[in-house]
């Protein structure tokens, strides 16, 4: 039960990164150090679940 909770947290906060991604296209045109996307980026990329 918990890697369907698990996973379905990720479906959701995969769709939202895409939206957020796509809203913060003007900044990173001009950097590429968005640490609220390199967190989100880095909960749904980890290998421990």
């Amino acid at each position: 039960m918990r890697k369907v909770i698990r996973g379905f947290s990720k479906f959701i906060v995969a769709n939202a990164a895409v939206v957020l991604a796509i809203l913060l296209l003007p900044v990173f045109l001009v950097t590429d150090d968005v640490s609220i996307f390199e967190s989100i980026m880095n909960f749904l990329f980890d290998n421990r679940s």
